[in-house]
């Protein structure tokens, strides 16, 4: 392992200058603000997040930033750990292939948090978040697919995403950064185990907070051991079959921020979108009579053979990780939206009918393939005919107009006019001195 790898991360975070970051970065970067307050929109309302704002506000203290549904200010660290739990909760966020998670969710709350405590420009808020989403994505794809076994990545190199967000924030030296990154590596955690319960969208805001506090103790002086990320004994070789290093080792001015990285199509877990993609390519081509579907089967890669085969309806946290539930509401409803996941729809009998007749296996094919989402669908009707589409990697395709509408829908219970002027306020945001209008958006959820 090379120790020097940490040491050059943190330069790069330090050192990074808004003149050295490409435009089309910072364009991205305003719709993943966009796309993320939407997701807050839908999360603020879940009864875990109404759990999470009751435990971490209960003990006040300073009034720095603003949490999603609570009146007053609160703590950034505490505004991050809430704000990242609702962002995150209705897995509608974005997120990364090869990296396998979801950067907006670990660096969106740390930047509104620091970034309204100390009153930061749009163009610094901007910066952050290249950054944070740079090193969530060098991070993931050095660790990955190893690392998800058992990992969350979301939690884990979250935390040195959200220690890189708020390094970049509040302006920390490349000493200061380097410890800030080492503190990150021993509070850096997350398990698979946890999909399914309210913990997974706690990974998130855990790792939020955890990067806040890696920042805050680094500025004081507090240190991390130089070695903690890349070495012997350090986060990637404790964590994953790594590879190689070269996506730490190789840092550019652009970064990877566009490199695969996708926004949710679907109101599930990610390790669907490929058979789903796949089922209404099927509904595309096809008119296919649901009520004569004798079975189907899915062939796709083991990660999302392990997370999602089953059919599991206990609730909205386990239905979004089952595909037989989603591929029945898709053949069904013809779509696979939040409205799916409500309780009142989990029972459906018919859904529930059609899912007991989804298989879902293991394609070696795919799984040697992965990050690429391979998955192929076949559905055989009673009469014997049979339907077969393949797709080779998840599309996840969206355009900044569809992003735009998709904000707007997931924002329908806030003031229409509020949330138009934060969009217009979002795609100028660069040029602003501040970020008050977000912050003041943020009371508006």
């Amino acid at each position: 392992m090379q120790a020097d790898v940490q040491k050059n991360l943190a330069d790069f975070i330090a050192n990074c200058r808004d003149e050295l970051i490409v435009g089309r970065l910072i364009e991205d970067m305003k719709y993943r603000v966009i796309d993320w307050l939407g997701c807050a929109a839908v999360g603020a309302r879940y009864p875990q997040c109404d759990i999470a704002r009751r435990t971490f506000t209960h003990f006040g203290g300073v009034e720095e930033a603003v949490v999603i549904g609570a009146s007053g200010r609160y703590p950034a660290p505490a505004a991050a750990m809430v704000n990242g739990i609702i962002g995150h909760v209705s897995e509608l966020d974005d997120g990364h292939r090869k990296a396998i998670g979801h950067p907006g969710s670990v660096t969106l709350p740390v930047a509104l948090a620091l970034g309204e405590s100390l009153n930061v420009s749009g163009s610094a808020f901007l910066k952050a978040l290249v950054v944070g989403y740079d090193v969530y994505i060098r991070l993931g794809q050095t660790v990955n697919p190893s690392h998800y076994a058992y990992w969350h990545t979301t939690g884990t190199c979250g935390t040195f995403a959200a220690a890189a967000t708020a390094a970049s924030l509040m302006r920390l030296t490349a000493e200061q950064a380097r410890n800030a990154l080492g503190i990150a590596a021993t509070m850096a955690s997350g398990l698979v185990a946890s999909f399914g319960s309210h913990a997974k969208a706690l990974n998130v805001g855990h790792a939020c907070q955890s990067g806040v506090y890696a920042a805050l103790l680094a500025k004081e002086g507090f240190t991390g051991s130089p070695q903690a990320l890349a070495g012997d004994k350090g986060f990637v070789k404790a964590t994953s079959d790594y590879e190689s290093l070269k996506y730490l080792e190789c840092l550019t001015e652009e970064g990877l921020l566009s490199d695969t990285a996708f926004y949710k199509v679907y109101a599930s877990c990610g390790h669907t979108n490929s058979p789903l993609d796949a089922v209404f390519g099927l509904m595309n081509a096809h008119t296919l009579d649901v009520k004569k579907i004798a079975r189907i089967h899915v062939a796709t890669y083991r990660i999302s053979v392990s997370l999602t085969a089953p059919l599991k309806v206990n609730n909205e946290d386990e239905a979004k990780f089952s595909l037989p539930y989603c591929i029945a509401v898709a053949l069904i409803f013809g779509r696979v939206s939040l409205a799916e996941f409500q309780p009142q729809a989990l029972g459906n009998p018919d859904v529930l009918a059609l899912a007991k007749k989804v298989e879902v296996v293991e394609s070696e094919e795919a799984t040697a393939r992965f990050p690429k989402r391979q998955a192929e669908v076949t559905i055989v009707m009673e009469d014997g005919k049979t339907y077969r589409h393949r797709v080779m990697d998840a599309t996840d395709v969206a355009n900044f107009a569809m992003l735009e509408q998709k904000f707007l829908h997931s924002a329908q219970g806030v003031d229409r006019q509020a949330s138009e002027a934060v969009l217009a306020f979002i795609k100028a945001m660069d040029k602003s001195a501040d970020i008050a209008p977000l912050t003041e958006y943020l009371r508006k959820i």
